[in-house]
């Protein structure tokens, strides 16, 4: 088969898609910020009991403007790229690959059109779909705010669950580990705050231009959350079991070209612009699961194709 040619988010307009749908924890979760505070517990204790030289700091997770606990749009993008890379640069470079953009910038393609050729033609459809320093990411990761508000547990109150400003998070605390002798620093204590299980994110993405294959590269890595054999797991501390989300997909909304006209006048005549305002693929009594499902069956198509076209 020849190379498919995909549509960027520059072209001329063909499609706006918005996928919207709700990722739970399943396990603790730390989303660093890099920022510190000191450990207030650790301050009250009895000066007979304070046998570490300074008092010990807890690192900080990423909060909205309300204090809770929430994900960034950015790091959502950026495990999920990752994820699909990991999952999917066995089967095709043309599908997904690593390539350095500053040897590729410096030595091969150094003006503005060559790399926009390099994109059109010879990038991998993950680098295409995600974007990479030569050209515009076709989708948008949104901040997923948190949804509901998980009940108070007693046993996290010791861990210094916040009951009067309900920020949402308890403090782990565990010792730094020696690399030489594998046993723990004397003297180290290490806290990070983590948000709890239970906790509900409202997930939007929304792209621009986008083909079923694309969506289907998009979906399955969303679902990635879901799987058992190679789970999508987010934050720190990974290895001992955090970061378990699950994932459910909510709605599908498309603004096609033809559909602009109607959308317009929505906006000129009643207000009603913006994305919930875009149509739903997914409605009520609609078997959205089949609708998703081909999707998937589209980019499993193109990438059995492409590889097969290689051999």
């Amino acid at each position: 088969m020849k190379r498919k040619s995909f549509d960027f988010k520059g072209d001329d307009f063909k499609n706006r898609y918005r996928i919207t749908g709700i990722l739970t924890t399943q396990s603790p979760l730390h989303i660093g910020t890099g920022e510190t505070r000191e450990d207030e517990a650790y301050k009250k204790l009895p000066e007979s009991e304070q046998k570490l030289k300074k008092v010990p700091e807890i690192a900080e997770i990423a909060r909205g403007c309300n204090g809770n606990p929430y994900l960034p749009g950015s790091t959502l993008r950026g495990i999920i790229r990752h994820y699909l890379l990991q999952l999917l640069k066995p089967i095709n470079p043309l599908i997904a690959k690593e390539e350095d953009y500053e040897d590729l910038t410096k030595n091969k393609y150094p003006t503005q059109a060559e790399q926009i050729a390099y994109i059109r033609d010879k990038a991998c459809m993950l680098d295409q779909l995600f974007g990479t320093p030569f050209h515009e990411t076709k989708i948008e990761f949104w901040d997923a705010y948190l949804q509901n508000s998980v009940a108070e547990d007693p046993r996290l109150v010791e861990k210094g669950w916040d009951h009067s400003k309900q920020k949402q998070s308890y403090v782990v605390r565990s010792v730094a580990i020696d690399p030489e002798t594998g046993a723990a620093a004397p003297n180290k204590l290490y806290s990070f705050d983590v948000a709890p299980p239970g906790q509900q994110y409202k997930i939007d993405v929304v792209g621009y231009n986008l083909d079923s294959e694309e969506l289907g590269m998009l979906i399955t890595g969303l679902c990635g959350f879901n799987s058992e054999i190679m789970p999508l797991q987010m934050g720190a501390m990974a290895g001992r079991g955090f970061g378990r989300m699950e994932f459910k997909l909510q709605n599908v909304y498309c603004l096609e070209k033809g559909d602009l006209t109607n959308w317009f006048n929505l906006a000129l005549d009643k207000n009603l612009a913006g994305f919930d305002y875009l149509p739903r693929l997914i409605k009520k009594g609609d078997n959205w699961q089949d609708r998703v499902k081909s999707y998937k069956e589209a980019f499993v198509k193109y990438a059995r194709e492409v590889s097969d076209e290689s051999k």
